[in-house]
């Protein structure tokens, strides 16, 4: 079997403390995709977590970290949980099997094992999660953009608040809005409109550079930039270069001031120069009288009034404005 399922490539993770069953396995898969080994669980989890695999192949029984508590650690990880698992064990009895499809394997398979069982077990596995893989990537993202939707972005945000009341790191949104659409969808018609803003989607997408970064398209012609770890000069910079992409897109727009499509950016943002940053001591963190999602709506809204700002101020331009941080209401 070629190493490509379905256009996609195959990662493999065999873990099992008995190196001449993963040399068996290894031969075995090698040809289905690229096989990776640990000798414990430990490692698994280190390896798992620097490359998700595609599959992995658990022996349920190990000294230290059994095949069950790795499982069970993965599944506590966002990357990792749904990252198919296959037990392997000598153990063939029908409360084994149970406890582990129990534990949320998605399959068992005893020793002594045949090679080609093991093989196109594992082949099937690999065609489930590519259409499952393929499912989720649909119910998260923009249809005509392929940017986060907004269901996407609100699990983002809401995720990086709570991370930013923990760490104190600062976090900024951009809201970015395509100045005088209307005017050109009417001069233009909605298919140039469409294609309008897949090209400004991507320039978005070009000017994020780090995987914690999320652009999602917000509805209509608005979009979002979710920055963690980013303080108002950093969003300002980002901002700018963004608006320096769309300009070299020169996509012609007659009925607008400057003769062709550009944007308008409001930033959101809280770091150590907004009201409440010092103010906001250890016991907040956390505290119930700050929710993430009381953070999340805050930090658009902030964004939504810099972004009229920018509006009002002649659009194609960027305009800050920080959020007074995670104080009760």
């Amino acid at each position: 079997m070629p190493h490509l399922i379905d256009s996609h490539s195959a990662s493999l993770l065999i873990v099992d403390d008995d190196i001449a069953v993963i040399q068996v396995l290894a031969k075995t898969l090698t040809q289905i995709g690229r096989v990776r080994y640990a000798l414990n669980g430990v490692d698994a989890l280190r390896l798992a977590m620097q490359e998700p695999p595609d599959v992995i192949l658990l022996d349920a029984h190990m000294p230290d970290m059994s095949g069950f508590e790795v499982l069970n650690a993965m599944r506590a990880q966002s990357r990792l949980e749904h990252v198919p698992a296959i037990f392997i064990t000598s153990h063939t009895g029908e409360e084994m099997e149970e406890q582990g499809l129990a534990s949320g394997a998605a399959d068992f398979i005893g020793k002594p094992f045949r090679p080609a069982i093991v093989a196109a077990r594992v082949k099937t596995q690999l065609r489930l999660k590519l259409a499952m893989d393929r499912l989720r990537k649909l119910s998260s993202t923009d249809a005509l953009t392929g940017l986060a939707n907004r269901r996407t972005l609100d699990e983002s945000l809401l995720i990086e608040c709570k991370r930013t009341q923990r760490s104190r790191n600062p976090i900024s949104v951009l809201m970015l809005d395509v100045d005088h659409f209307k005017r050109f969808n009417d001069t233009y018609g909605h298919g140039a409109g469409d294609d309008a803003l897949t090209r400004i989607a991507r320039a978005i997408q070009t000017s994020t550079n780090r995987p914690a970064d999320l652009a999602a398209r917000y509805g209509g012609e608005e979009f979002v930039l979710v920055l963690p770890d980013t303080d108002g000069a950093g969003a300002m910079t980002v901002a700018t270069t963004l608006m320096a992409y769309v300009a070299q897109l020169k996509i012609p727009h007659i009925a607008s001031d400057t003769g062709f499509l550009t944007i308008s950016i409001g930033i959101g943002c809280f770091d150590k120069e907004s009201d409440h940053w010092a103010a906001t001591p250890v016991h907040m963190r956390d505290h119930p009288d700050t929710p993430p999602p009381a953070c999340a709506t805050a930090l658009l809204g902030t964004a939504d009034q810099a972004l009229y700002a920018a509006k009002e101020g002649g659009r194609a331009r960027a305009v800050l404005k920080r959020f007074n941080g995670f104080m009760p209401e």
